[in-house]
């Protein structure tokens, strides 16, 4: 009788994690030493981070943020867990680091029915409790449903809900307003809003 053959999975440093990524044909996100693989996105939600990114690019690279999307490494716990959020804003004068955000004051993910769970809960957990961040919006691929949980002046969490293409996001912060029906623009949803 053989004995069972153990499979040991290797643990990453953060360092060896960022290596491979430079080599690597598929993103890892990094959890705790774990690499998790990123896999490819639908056209839709593609559509929906370009129409977002559309909306924030100028104004806030005016106001002195940078908005990357995509395959630009967000670090959330230090050493700890490194993400590739659909839509990150930092400040420029906290963008020394070549491949990760550091400091980010926004984060957008766009969510499916396989992601939402993780979008939701798992890393709107992880999100939130960045002392930089403002701003976390979930935005539905599937169906025109935004969440938005924004940092007060006091430093709780509020949520917001937004349905309706005549709904208005307002990121007070930026003085920026982001309109349902520009997000959800050239989007054939699958499912009515009600």
């Amino acid at each position: 009788m053989t004995a069972p053959i153990e499979t040991i999975e290797k643990k990453y440093t953060v360092e060896e994690w960022l290596e491979l990524e430079k080599r690597s044909d598929v993103r890892h996100e990094f959890y705790y030493g774990n690499l998790i693989p990123f896999p490819g996105e639908a056209k839709r939600a593609n559509i929906i981070v370009g129409n977002i990114k559309k909306q924030l690019d100028d104004p806030l690279y005016e106001k002195g943020f940078n908005v990357f999307d995509h395959n630009v490494k967000t670090e959330v716990i230090p050493l700890g867990v490194y993400r590739y959020p659909d839509i990150v804003v930092a400040p420029v004068e906290y963008d020394e680091d070549k491949y990760i955000v550091k400091q980010p004051i926004l984060m957008a993910e766009v969510a499916s029915d396989k992601s939402g769970y993780r979008d939701r809960v798992k890393k709107r957990r992880e999100y939130l409790k960045i002392a930089s961040m403002k701003y976390y919006l979930i935005v539905s691929q599937d169906e025109m449903w935004v969440v938005l949980h924004s940092r007060s002046d006091s430093g709780n969490w509020e949520t917001q809900y937004f349905t309706e293409p005549e709904d208005v996001i307002e990121l007070n912060e930026f003085d920026i307003k982001l309109s349902l029906a520009t997000i959800y623009k050239r989007i054939k949803l699958d499912t009515p809003n009600h």
